[in-house]
């Protein structure tokens, strides 16, 4: 109630302190001695005449200041009350007009943030960057995300739980199986048999040029004859094919096995290579086998014989007036060899074309050459049996040097050898603890009575070319039956 004498200075209402400002006339912002939230809550006095808020004065400062529209004569009464709660309805402070002043916390230090202790305390505290972990409220299942500076990780604690993600028509598009440690896609869950377990068809797919793609497909054929396709496929037109089988196919191939089919440019699919369930390989059509080559009519190639590079042809000849099967040899792109074989006999051919060499003579001292040779008997230290043969040592034939091949005394060093009971090598780069393991297996991977070395020198034999000396011996015939003849003559 009031009364007539001294009034309230403070309750619902606060007379401000504002005998610090001067008024002289030009100043129109004068500071408030406070903080206040709207210029509604303010009750000013201008020499008697009450102010209209937003009008007549306005706040500045975030609050802290009062601007009148009009400066205050010199001299003049100012009289400012400020109305403590809502006047008028609710009160919305004016923007930036709340600080920590207001809220009424001290100021923490820089990166921290406003928290509350859940009992109407605010403080500033420092916030952890990253979280320990979202507990899903289970006491015995916590962490189960885990987020940190460097990794993101579900289930920490490897419990018993899945991962799942769902697609618009698939609650199991990608599922992580807890029980079964299993990756399934397009399933509930995963089989535990395999770590990856996929439901529909697979496809890699390139953009690119030619749009490449290799499809994994579950789905071609009749049930329980195709286990399933690898295509390759470019520009959508099917180029080659490996098939896995179980029966009869819809293309008339042979019951199960693995086929592996390609195409010529813009052909259709010819099968080329099969691998059987009788354990059969078997390579289908007429298709030539190579490697490296464009072999012709040869039915098997090693080797890029149509380059400096030795090689191997095979030719199966069923048909043709030789009627002969060759193994051809060959050396900077000329056939240097060949062993053929008719219904009767086979033979080891080495070329000798007059069109393949030159410096051709007929005149040359035989008999001398050959008596330099030294024919030799002896046995092989390998021969238990130490029988008796005639030939020749390699390196004592310095008549006919083009028949040895190697070199006198050479030796190699083999490192991690494992040796048979005579010592002779079974295998090296073999350590010690794989040839220990490999003779504990079942069956032994490595005879029981074998042996392992750290490095052992074995001797590089020279070798003799009997077939050079024929030559030889056939002009030595000659010079000796040109001076048998001379003899009677004379």
């Amino acid at each position: 109630m009031a009364y007539i004498g001294q009034g309230i200075k403070q309750g619902t209402f606060k007379v401000l302190d504002t005998s610090g400002n001067t008024y002289n006339g030009s100043n129109t912002t004068f500071s408030l001695g406070t903080q206040v939230g709207a210029a509604a809550q303010l009750l000013v006095s201008h020499d008697g005449v009450i102010q209209l808020p937003g009008t007549d004065y306005t706040l500045a400062s975030g609050g802290a200041s009062i601007t009148f529209s009009t400066a205050p004569a010199s001299g003049a009464s100012i009289f400012i009350t400020e109305i403590s709660g809502a006047v008028g309805g609710t009160v919305t402070p004016s923007d930036n007009s709340v600080g920590i002043t207001q809220l009424n916390v001290s100021d923490g230090s820089n990166g921290q943030a406003l928290t509350t202790n859940g009992s109407g305390t605010l403080s500033f505290s420092t916030i952890s960057t990253g979280l320990t972990g979202i507990d899903d409220q289970s006491s015995s299942n916590d962490d189960q995300i885990t987020i940190t500076d460097t990794a993101v990780i579900i289930n920490e604690d490897s419990d018993s739980i899945d991962f799942r993600v769902e697609s618009n028509s698939n609650a199991n598009m990608l599922v992580v199986d807890g029980s079964t440690d299993c990756v399934a896609i397009g399933q509930a869950a995963g089989n535990s048999s395999f770590e990856l377990d996929i439901a529909g068809d697979v496809r890699l797919f390139n953009s690119g040029d030619g749009f490449e793609t290799i499809d994994f497909d579950s789905n071609r054929g009749s049930a329980g004859d195709f286990l399933g396709d690898i295509t390759g496929k470019w520009n959508g037109t099917e180029v080659a094919r490996i098939s896995l089988r179980a029966g009869t196919d819809t293309s008339n191939k042979d019951d199960g096995g693995i086929h592996f089919e390609v195409s010529s440019a813009g052909g259709s699919l010819g099968e080329s290579f099969k691998i059987l369930p009788n354990t059969d390989v078997q390579f289908g059509g007429n298709a030539d086998i190579g490697i490296n080559v464009t072999p012709g009519d040869a039915k098997f190639v090693i080797g890029e014989v149509f380059d400096n590079i030795a090689g191997i042809i095979t030719n199966d000849q069923t048909s043709g007036s030789s009627g002969e099967t060759h193994y051809f040899l060959k050396r900077n792109n000329s056939t240097v060899g060949s062993i053929s074989a008719t219904n009767s006999s086979t033979s080891f051919n080495t070329s000798s074309d007059y069109r393949l060499k030159e410096n051709v003579t007929y005149s040359w001292d035989a008999t001398t050459r050959l008596k330099q040779l030294k024919p030799a008997r002896f046995n092989w230290i390998s021969d238990d049996t130490n029988t008796l043969v005639d030939g020749f040592i390699a390196h004592e034939v310095t008549a006919v040097p083009e028949a040895i091949h190697g070199t006198k005394d050479a030796t190699e060093t083999k490192n991690n050898v494992v040796l048979d009971s005579n010592g002779n090598m079974l295998h090296h780069s073999i350590t010690e603890a794989e040839w220990t393991a490999g003779k504990e297996e079942t069956p032994p991977k490595y005879p029981t009575d074998s042996t392992w070395q750290a490095s052992k020198e074995f001797i590089i034999p020279q070798q003799i070319d009997q077939a050079k000396l024929v030559p030889l011996l056939v002009k030595t015939a000659q010079e000796l039956e040109a001076r048998i003849k001379a003899l009677e003559d004379a």
